[in-house]
C-alpha cells in the first residue's frame, strides 16, 4: 500500500466515523420519557432550580406557592440546623439506570435507580468515589412522566415534591 492509499482510507475513515458520530448525537438528542426523568432526578438531587423546566404544569400552576423554591429553602433549613450551607444538601448521582413500567403514547411511568454521594465540592466527589469514602445514598423512586407540550415532563408525586 503507497502512501496516497494509505491516506485516502485514514480520511475515509474519518469522514465515516464523524457522520456516524453525527448521527449518534442525534439519536441522543431525543426526548424520551426515561431522558426526562433522568434529566429532573439529576436536577432534584443537585439542588438546581432547573428541575421546574421538568415537572408538568399541574406541579408548576400553582400561583401562591412555588414548589421547586419551597423545596430548595426546605434543604437550605434542613442544611443550616446541621451547621452547613445549602451546597451540603446537594449529591452527585452514579449508576443510574431507568426501567420502564408502563408507556403509551402520552403517559410512562418511570423506576430510576441510582446511587449518589454528597457533592459539596465536585474534586471531593470523585475522590470520595473513587476511594470508597463517603456515605452512598440509595435512590429507587418511580416517577409518573407525562406528554405535555409534545415534551416529556414528570407530573405527580416526584420524591419529596408531593403534591
Amino acid at each position: 500500500m503507497n502512501q496516497g492509499d494509505l491516506f485516502f482510507t485514514f480520511i475515509a475513515v474519518l469522514v465515516v466515523a464523524l457522520v456516524l458520530q453525527l448521527f449518534l448525537g442525534f439519536l441522543d438528542s431525543r426526548d424520551t420519557p426515561a431522558r426526562a426523568a433522568v434529566n429532573f432526578t439529576k436536577a432534584y438531587f443537585q439542588l438546581d432550580e432547573s428541575m421546574a423546566d421538568f415537572l408538568c404544569s399541574d406541579l408548576t400552576a400553582e400561583e401562591d406557592v412555588d414548589l421547586v423554591k419551597a423545596y430548595i429553602e426546605q434543604a437550605a433549613e434542613e442544611a443550616r440546623i446541621v451547621g452547613f450551607d445549602l451546597n451540603y444538601m446537594r449529591k452527585k448521582l452514579f449508576s443510574v439506570h431507568t426501567e420502564i413500567i408502563a408507556q403509551s403514547e402520552s403517559e410512562a411511568e418511570i423506576r430510576i435507580t441510582a446511587q449518589g454521594k454528597r457533592n459539596i465540592n465536585p474534586v471531593f466527589t470523585l475522590i470520595a468515589k473513587l476511594f470508597f469514602i463517603g456515605e452512598i445514598y440509595h435512590i429507587d423512586e418511580t416517577l409518573k412522566v407525562i406528554k405535555e407540550d409534545g415534551r416529556w415532563k414528570v407530573c405527580g408525586r416526584a420524591f419529596s415534591l408531593a403534591v
